[in-house]
């Protein structure tokens, strides 16, 4: 039976003024805890940016001194990456959007006692840590998967941090929306955010999506553009799209580009299942050889085959050499499998856009096109591979037009991330992140005891 007080207190939120005036307060402290986490994902993006790129740089002014050093900083780093995700966070490696579609994905009933798996304090220190040792070996990684999952973990830990008696937001849109929030501030990004949480992780959460996104997105990216200015990653190319002989080159681009990024990722999950089934003793032994043949590529190669890629795509965008020699793109595709797959963190974003840009740079030059028109395939081959290898097309044609600017050419890359879309799907129905978040998640799930195995299944 109610309390006088607290029938009071019914009657005056049901009151149609005083109704409008507590759901407003409600959604301010429901969104308080939020908007504090967004910042503070800003603030870890720019400075996990800025770890890895000393790291980059580390090792290429070492490279450059003497290139025999590779030999030395490729393994010792590649295992210091390896070996603290496997002591450490063993959910912590490779890029991390596979973890957090993978936590989105856990029966409901068991999710609160393995989702810290994938999610915590312990994964976005094991994650930069992991990560920055493999940018100092000189490993084909980058920082946004890893963004994603470390935002993701962010708000996670908010989230589990709010009493009861505070109004709280669902945990799986927090997490949609951490992993938003984290591409906005890698990227620089808020609509490639926005679209990659709607078209990549939301699943049968879109119509939560509207508020919480947006408000995240808008904050963690304004954080970070706060500290760094009003950046783009790749700002302003000059394009020319011109003539039929052109858009059919462009066709070619966007096929091999859709060709070689299915079969990447096709390769990539193979690489690690068969790694999966090797005894610790035999992984460490295939991991050496591998590093060791990444060393000797390098070794045999130049700086176009190491790193992230943002030096390669700032070279071939804004300067007058656009030359990719014919080894690079083998090299780095080849050096992108060792390091994405040797079980350390490191993403796959920004490697995959340098990958198509040189396939479009190449193409370029083969067909004798001019610096702006070169500049276009580029951008087109940076839409393909990375739609070829996500299987978003939005999101990677609306991350590469904010990166660029380059709005006159939308319909250009819309092509590009359909035809490349149209051309994985052939080769491979679902994506290196689908089956590894489902790897993840049936992995998760065996360590339950048998008969909680058998109702989670029956829950989801």
């Amino acid at each position: 039976m109610e309390t006088p007080k607290q029938k009071i207190l019914k009657d005056i939120s049901q009151h149609p003024v005083t109704n409008k005036r507590f759901e407003s307060t409600a959604f301010i402290f429901q969104n308080l805890p939020l908007w504090f986490a967004s910042c503070i994902i800003g603030l870890v993006a720019v400075l996990y940016a800025e770890i890895l790129h000393f790291g980059e740089s580390t090792f290429l002014n070492i490279y450059k001194a003497n290139k025999a050093w590779v030999f030395v900083l490729a393994p010792v780093f590649f295992f210091l990456s390896y070996i603290s995700v496997q002591k450490f966070a063993k959910y912590s490696n490779a890029s991390g959007i596979p973890q957090v579609i993978a936590a989105l994905n856990l029966p409901k009933k068991k999710s609160k006692r393995l989702i810290n798996q994938l999610l915590s304090i312990r994964i976005i220190l094991v994650k930069i840590l992991s990560s920055f040792f493999m940018s100092l070996g000189g490993g084909v990684v980058g920082r946004e998967g890893p963004t994603i999952q470390i935002a993701a973990s962010i708000l996670h830990v908010v989230n589990r941090m709010i009493p009861d008696s505070w109004p709280k937001i669902s945990h799986k849109l927090m997490i949609i929306t951490g992993g938003a929030a984290g591409l906005a501030a890698a990227f620089n990004t808020p609509l490639g955010g926005i679209v990659f949480a709607i078209e990549e992780l939301s699943k049968n959460h879109i119509k939560f999506l509207r508020t919480t996104v947006f408000s995240a997105v808008i904050i963690a990216g304004f954080t970070a553009q706060t500290i760094l200015g009003p950046y783009l990653v790749f700002g302003f190319p000059k394009v020319e799209p011109d003539g039929w002989r052109f858009f059919l080159v462009l066709l070619l681009v966007t096929f091999l580009c859709g060709v070689v990024g299915a079969y990447f990722g096709k390769v990539a999950f193979i690489v690690n299942t068969f790694k999966r089934k090797l005894t610790k003793r035999n992984q460490f032994i295939f991991g050496f050889i591998a590093v060791m043949a990444f060393a000797t590529v390098v070794f045999y190669t130049n700086k176009d085959s190491v790193g992230a890629g943002n030096l390669l795509l700032d070279r071939l965008l804004f300067e007058s050499d656009k030359k990719v020699e014919w080894y690079t793109i083998p090299a780095r595709l080849f050096n992108g499998i060792v390091s994405f797959t040797n079980g350390g963190a490191g993403g796959i974003f920004a490697p995959a856009l340098s990958f198509g840009g040189a396939i479009g740079a190449f193409m370029g030059d083969l067909f004798t096109f001019n610096p702006k028109q070169i500049n276009m395939l580029v951008l087109i081959g940076m839409v393909a591979f990375l739609t070829a290898f996500t299987r978003s097309p939005f999101t990677c044609a609306i991350l590469v037009l904010e990166m660029t600017d380059r709005h006159s050419v939308i319909f250009y890359m819309l092509v590009a991330a359909w035809g490349a879309n149209l051309i994985a799907n052939m080769i491979d129905k679902k994506s290196f992140y689908e089956k590894t978040a489902e790897v993840i998640t049936n992995d998760l799930l065996n360590t339950l005891e048998p008969t909680e195995h058998k109702s989670s299944h029956s829950v989801k």
